[in-house]
């Protein structure tokens, strides 16, 4: 049993929320002895997508059409949904209730074809129910951690705290971080700003702050960074109905107890990919 992983872009190429989910997700199944091939949607051929039974498809916006139309005459593969990329906006949250018109919504037969939608939360798997009905959608309610990050994530939940607030210092536009650092300058705080490529370092500088302030532009489909707040025991000031994280009931928990949780929903998580890919 081998599966073919189809992604922009992986973790070894950009520091991402779903190139990390992806990485999580590989390196577990490889961990359970499925060998998992990778291979950028840009450059993936034809003969590689009929050469594997099973097929997980992350971000897939470098497909081209014709392979696309392959996979959904082939069958069985497996989305794994970051982004919204069933809309031309990319972004739900640019329509009234996230109820997006029907000439905004685009892949529609790749949704509706694939063997399961796998989306981050109950709000994601809500929305794209509604948009594209015939889509067999499911949630895990988590982004993935590896347990090796979330023990990391545990030893760092009470360090002292230095800051009292800190931003998200990223290049990637809808994470705001212009606007959101000129609302801290109207506010009078001087945020600590995070930005590392070194992840683990990343964590650190955040568990040394009270409060994280994100104002992200889209509906982010979970928000890894604000679960990572909270387990560290940060408040979170943010827009709560633009974050995948908040339709969760786990939203309320804090540090160990969201920690714990978290690692009952990913083992939950994958154990159910694996399931996806075995059966």
């Amino acid at each position: 049993m081998s599966v073919l992983f189809i992604a922009d872009f992986f973790r070894e190429q950009l520091l991402g929320g779903g190139e990390s989910n992806d990485n999580n997700l590989i390196r577990y199944l490889e961990g359970r002895n499925v060998p998992v091939v990778k291979r950028n949607s840009q450059t993936v051929t034809p003969n590689e997508i009929l050469k594997f039974k099973k097929i997980i498809v992350g971000n897939f916006i470098g497909l081209t059409p014709a392979n696309k139309q392959l996979l959904e005459q082939k069958g069985g593969y497996i989305i794994y949904e970051h982004d919204h990329k069933y809309l031309t906006t990319r972004d739900p949250s640019k329509f009234f209730n996230f109820k997006a018109p029907p000439e905004y919504v685009i892949n529609r037969s790749f949704y509706e074809k694939a063997a399961c939608v796998v989306v981050l939360s109950d709000i994601c798997r809500r929305i794209l129910t509604d948009i594209i009905p015939a889509a067999t959608v499911h949630s895990i309610g988590c982004s993935l951690w590896s347990t090796e990050t979330l023990d990391y994530i545990h030893s760092l939940s009470n360090m002292e705290r230095d800051y009292d607030h800190c931003i998200l210092k990223s290049s990637n536009p809808t994470k705001n971080y212009p606007k959101t650092r000129d609302y801290c300058l109207s506010q009078g705080l001087e945020p600590l700003e995070l930005q590392s490529d070194d992840y683990y370092e990343f964590l650190r500088m955040m568990a040394t702050a009270k409060c994280f302030i994100f104002l992200p532009t889209v509906l982010e489909t979970f928000s890894r960074v604000c679960a990572e707040a909270k387990m560290l025991n940060l408040q979170i000031r943010t827009v709560k109905n633009l974050i995948g994280f908040y339709s969760e009931d786990c939203s309320s928990l804090s540090g160990g107890e969201l920690i714990r949780a978290i690692r009952e929903r990913n083992t939950a998580a994958y154990q159910y990919f694996y399931n996806l890919v075995a059966e």
